[in-house]
């Protein structure tokens, strides 16, 4: 049987709520601005569960692949070569389309905002690595810092693994709790279009239409590019042998929910239910989701070379093929450096800024509206990190299962796989 939700989807549902939240945003925004306090209950809600789901769907995804005795390994290196080419691929398209259209020639000087209060000014990589191991793993969990959480979801499932037969009933424990905190996400998600709707109004709202009228251009550039982006994605995601539209259209909830309220993490709980819904084995997607969330996210290296570029035009900089090799390492290492960073794309901005001779001061020209980039780009971000997926499913040589066996709530999986 084929999964449906009960009356109008929720996939749906969603749009309108973008809709409605985008008109009220401009035509009410005294009243817009006053609901803002609906998507905060959703977001703290969605991160009550986030990081739980990230702890037990790694070990459990370690564990299973750890009792394959080596997949994991060739599958996660395989996966981050993909994660590297990908984000250098979008590096280097937000740089060509500065090149074609040039939006930052002739633009203006003016500050749209003021600089985040206690920006970092580089990314520390000694302290990143020290992190990497956390010394309180209820520290991390209660701070919401995913990256040592996910290693040490790793090593107790690898552990696990290492002693499979005693490690049974407490396996069986977190499957449990993997099931419950999907029905949580499943009554979080339920009230995500009124939660749009309030996201969408609150930002028009104290944005406002005219905001975009100066940097129009860039924005324009911007999503050309990560549209082109995501035409590439989808390429490779029917080089896989899956059936693009299928796909897209199961995760489309995910995706509404990432460019309306601007948080990949917000959608990791849905998003992981979805591809385990699509029959992606639990060993692949709790353990390259993960890693792809923090360390694959292409809309953001586009964003911040074209910015980067844009910048350079606005102050004149004359470029060279050093200067273009320049921001394209720095921005594919300095996005993933700076994962967990405060306000960390703005952080990666201006350490690329001051390593090509620019006052980090100049970010704030682009600050302002850096919200309606950050829509898209999360957006994009977010359905990459699908295209990882599928692609270490792949290299996995793992079937597409339907999750619990033939549960009648599952989707239907024959459109998934392509002819070819």
């Amino acid at each position: 049987m084929t999964y449906r939700h009960r009356g109008i989807p929720v996939s749906l549902q969603m749009i309108l709520g973008l809709v409605l939240g985008a008109l009220f945003g401009v035509l009410m925004p005294t009243i817009a601005v006053k609901l803002s306090f609906l998507s905060t209950i959703f977001a703290h809600a969605i991160k009550m569960v986030v990081m739980p789901l990230i702890l037990f769907s790694v070990t459990v995804g370690a564990f299973r692949a750890g009792s394959q005795r080596g997949s994991l390994g060739k599958t996660a290196a395989l996966s981050i070569a993909f994660f590297i080419v990908a984000t250098v691929f979008a590096a280097a398209l937000g740089l060509a389309l500065n090149y074609v259209f040039h939006p930052g020639v002739g633009a203006s000087l003016t500050e749209t905002a003021a600089m985040p209060k206690n920006l970092a000014g580089r990314v520390d990589w000694i302290q990143f690595l020290i992190d990497l191991v956390p010394a309180n793993i209820v520290e991390a969990l209660a701070s919401g810092n995913s990256v040592p959480v996910l290693v040490f979801g790793v090593l107790l499932g690898s552990a696990l693994a290492a002693v499979e037969e005693k490690a049974a009933p407490f396996v069986a424990v977190l499957d449990s709790a993997l099931a419950a905190l999907f029905k949580m996400t499943e009554w979080v998600v339920a009230f995500s279009p009124v939660a749009i709707f309030a996201a969408l109004a609150g930002l028009l709202a104290s944005k406002g239409l005219s905001a975009l009228m100066p940097l129009v251009k860039l924005l324009g550039v911007a999503y050309l590019g990560l549209t082109i982006l995501t035409v590439a994605l989808t390429l490779v995601l029917k080089a896989t042998g899956l059936r693009a539209r299928a796909v897209i259209k199961h995760v489309s909830e995910p995706l509404i929910l990432a460019f309306t309220t601007r948080s990949s993490e917000i959608t990791y709980p849905l998003h992981l239910k979805k591809l385990t819904e699509l029959g992606v084995p639990q060993s692949v997607a709790s353990t390259i989701l993960p890693l792809s969330y923090i360390f694959n996210r292409d809309g953001a290296v586009l964003y911040t070379a074209l910015a980067v570029g844009y910048l350079a035009d606005v102050y004149h900089l004359t470029w060279s093929w050093p200067l273009v090799f320049t921001i394209i390492v720095l921005t594919t290492i300095m996005i993933d450096g700076a994962a967990n960073v405060p306000s960390g794309a703005v952080v990666a901005i201006t350490v690329v800024l001051g390593a090509i001779g620019l006052p980090a001061e100049a970010v704030l020209l682009i600050l302002g509206i850096d919200a309606f980039f950050d829509m898209g780009r999360t957006a994009v971000n977010v359905y990459a990190s699908t295209v990882a997926t599928a692609v270490a499913l792949r290299v996995s040589g793992e079937p597409l299962v339907p999750a619990g066996g033939h549960d009648e709530r599952a989707p239907n999986l024959a459109p998934l796989r392509s002819n070819a």
